[in-house]
């Protein structure tokens, strides 16, 4: 089972037509974009692909365009987050069934039970599919985190939970990997805003929005080379776009908001329709934007 998964998989975001339906167009112009930027990977359905506004037809639609659309490239991640045990099972089983490269699965929204029952789900997944599963750990914006405990028996008794989405800062990222004993390969996220603590931490890629990606993507293998030069090159360019990173990152409706327009300027989507409920741009935050994204060039198209 390949587990060699590494570097920048951008986490897409959805595109709308005018009458509220998925825009093929625009989302394929945005996969190729992303290619041709020099990612690593794609990933799917994550918080700013808007998941939680899609039902499981338009999901599967998504996969469905991705794998069509990638068509072997780079390997493909796709996030389960169905509320359920029964729904994860269900989605993860048709997602694999179009041969993705991993998934990533999402823990369900419901406080108030006992670890073990998300680990009896995820071990229910995991048996289910025969790909590599990843746990997301999100501190951050999720509602239930798993243990390092946890997460080892999980990777004991289903030996292809063997990666990570493990999202947060930098020194949480850190314990995790050590108090995990290395077992699990840990993808951070954050939008790339600590890229190069990322690596020197022991990340072995990062999972960010895609608005970005091909400085990321630049970054990440200027860092992950070694060298004095490289890593300093690697350096200046992130502190170039951590402005730019910080102004997105306030939360995941921000981000939606001002990053997927951003990504549409840079990608040549001519608009951006979004799903309400959402955040509607401000005069200033437009401004900033266009401020601190005056040099970046347009995104390439690999087609």
């Amino acid at each position: 089972m390949r587990t060699d998964f590494h570097g920048i998989y951008p986490m897409l975001y959805t595109f709308y037509d005018e009458r509220g339906a998925l825009d093929r167009t625009a989302f394929v112009r945005q996969v190729e974009a992303c290619i041709a930027g020099g990612v690593h990977g794609i990933a799917l359905l994550g918080i700013v692909g808007e998941y939680n506004k899609l039902d499981i037809r338009e999901k599967m639609q998504i996969v469905e365009w991705t794998m069509e659309t990638v068509a072997g490239r780079v390997p493909v991640a796709v996030t389960v987050s169905e509320p359920s045990e029964h729904g994860q099972v269900e989605f993860a089983r048709a997602a694999a069934a179009l041969r993705p490269d991993w998934l990533i699965l999402q823990p369900p929204a419901i406080r108030n039970v006992p670890e073990r029952e998300f680990v009896r789900l995820f071990g229910a997944v995991a048996d289910r599919v025969d790909l590599p599963i990843a746990i997301q750990n999100n501190p951050v914006n999720l509602d239930i985190v798993l243990s390092a405990s946890a997460l080892l028996e999980l990777h004991r008794a289903h030996p292809n939970v063997c990666l990570l989405k493990g999202e947060g800062p930098i020194l949480y990222v850190r314990r995790l990997i050590e108090d995990t004993q290395g077992v699990f390969k840990v993808f951070n996220g954050r939008g790339g805003l600590e890229l190069p603590a990322s690596v020197a931490a022991g990340c072995v890629g990062l999972i960010p929005a895609p608005e970005l990606t091909d400085v990321l993507a630049r970054c990440w293998d200027l860092e992950i080379a070694g060298d004095a030069a490289s890593v300093s090159e690697g350096d200046r360019l992130h502190a170039d776009i951590l402005p730019l990173l910080t102004f997105l990152m306030a939360n995941p409706e921000h981000m939606l908001c001002y990053g997927r327009r951003l990504f549409a300027r840079r990608a040549g989507i001519a608009e951006v329709h979004p799903r309400h409920p959402c955040v509607s741009p401000h005069e200033f935050g437009t401004q900033m934007v266009e401020r601190l994204s005056a040099g970046l060039a347009a995104l390439p198209q690999s087609k």
